[in-house]
């Protein structure tokens, strides 16, 4: 499991810190007939932090915005527009519903996690193969059946160095009579309980040093079992380690610009009682963010992961459409088992859609569709069986689909979205060609940390 319990310790601590402008933003998104629910802790921290971030990196007399509003930063709390906008804005960003959201608090951030290792080589597990981590439960597979004796007497698998007839075992004391491995002539060779080998050579229990008979020749890779006293002190049992490791995540800039004529924005005004500045924050604030929520979700679906599903789509011969539809379920939950397979601690909840997946989940039984508000650029089209969230991607191929994973627990994802600066304006300029001029600047990092979280679709043979 991913852990950083000083950005934890910090994001509360700015929560307590921002109280009556978080608890504002809270209210108001509980109150909104939009929305109806309040910001969880995840969310409550990095609203918190990103205060945080303007409060220090900005001069709190400069006429700065945030978000979508033209509201003063040092206003936030006095203002209702900017709690109004707050809710409009955080919740529509699909990023933190499909991938982990960790502000950051400096330009260039670290994130660490925590992985155990194996510490002993004991059998066929070496030093440093895998216990645990943020991507995976055990070892290798093929190293699974040896990882369940890694604590216990016996001992599977182990590859010794023969000298003169000679080898030693690497775990002492051995129990007695319970050696075995084969010669170059495929004879198996077990020991008596008394010291004594089958091919007449003879075995040091307190040692582990085997002594084959000058007529044997152990076989080319060949590997021994036995079983090693752990009752008899003092006992020279396997270790384990832990290992703190970390991922350096830089932001990056994305930065726009509006302009509008004075002649427009008074026609407007006067015809339509329409502020244009307000329009143009609005249109601006909602094009970043659909282009920081497409970047995101391609990324997803470029990710370098090795699992894939597909879903031919023309019906076969004696099932009706409705039927076939409905077995596309079947496909997301094979493609998320592949996936539990090879991490074997994760089971995907997410589905991100193209055109065609979407046409189809979206006539099954099982789908409920959200109360969408906003479906401008990417955004959350339902819930599958109570199991899948459903996003759908404009940005995506029509005939792709992939299958995502997102924990509860910060980090706990395959991809990390790190937002530094939140959506910020300069200051409205209207110079004397009467042009009006407003630019938008954020800046963020992001890194792809387990590609093994995800699982690409594909739907074939397209007749529509």
């Amino acid at each position: 499991m991913v852990v950083d319990k000083m950005y934890l310790k910090e994001g509360e601590a700015l929560v307590k810190k921002y109280d009556r402008m978080v608890s504002a933003v809270d209210k108001a998104l509980k109150e909104s007939a939009a929305f109806g629910e309040g910001l969880n802790s995840e969310r409550k921290m990095s609203l918190a932090i990103m205060l945080d971030n303007v409060s220090r990196n900005f001069d709190a007399n400069a006429p700065r915005v945030i978000t979508e509003s033209g509201t003063q930063v040092v206003d936030i709390a006095k203002k209702n527009e900017y709690l109004n906008l707050v809710a409009a804005v955080m919740p529509t960003l699909v990023a933190e519903d499909v991938v982990s959201v960790q502000p950051l608090k400096q330009k260039a951030g670290v994130v660490y996690y925590m992985k155990h290792v194996y510490d002993s080589n004991r059998g066929k597990i070496e030093v440093g193969d895998n216990i645990s981590n943020y991507i995976q439960v055990g070892p290798d597979a093929d190293k699974i059946p040896n990882a369940f004796d890694y604590s216990s007497e016996r001992i599977e698998g182990e590859q010794v160095v023969v000298d003169n007839h000679a080898f030693t075992l690497a775990w002492v004391p051995v129990v007695p009579g319970s050696v075995n491995f084969k010669l170059n002539d495929n004879t198996t060779v077990t020991d008596d309980g008394e010291g004594n080998l089958s091919d007449g050579g003879t075995i040091d229990y307190a040692t582990g040093i085997v002594t084959l008979n000058s007529g044997s020749t152990l076989a080319t890779g060949e590997e021994v079992n036995y079983a090693q006293d752990l009752f008899t002190a003092p006992v020279n049992a396997p270790a384990i380690r832990t290992i703190i490791a970390d991922v350096t995540i830089t932001a990056r800039p994305r930065k726009l610009k509006t302009g509008f004529s004075m002649d427009a924005a008074y026609d407007l005004a006067a015809t339509q009682n329409i502020d244009l500045q307000t329009l143009l924050q609005a249109t601006a604030t909602d094009e970043i963010r659909a282009e920081i929520d497409g970047e995101i979700l391609n990324d997803l679906g470029n990710s370098g992961t090795t699992m894939s599903v597909s879903f031919n789509m023309p019906v076969p011969f004696g099932i009706n459409k409705h039927d076939h539809y409905e077995s596309f379920y079947q496909v997301l939950v094979a493609g998320a088992n592949k996936v539990y397979q090879k991490t074997r601690r994760i089971t995907p909840n997410i589905v991100i859609v193209g055109e065609y997946a979407a046409n189809i989940i979206e006539t099954m039984d099982k789908f409920k569709a959200a109360p969408s508000l906003n479906t401008a650029g990417p955004h959350i089209m339902g819930t599958l069986a109570g199991r899948f969230l459903i996003v759908k991607n404009p940005y995506f191929p029509s005939n792709k689909f992939t299958i995502v994973y997102r924990g509860d627990v910060t980090l706990d994802t395959g991809y990390v979205y790190a937002p530094y600066m939140p959506i910020t304006a300069t200051q409205y300029i209207m110079d004397s060609t009467f042009f009006g001029h407003q630019g938008y600047a954020t800046s963020y990092g992001k890194r792809l940390v387990a590609p093994e979280f995800f699982c690409n679709g594909l739907i074939t043979e397209i007749n529509q």
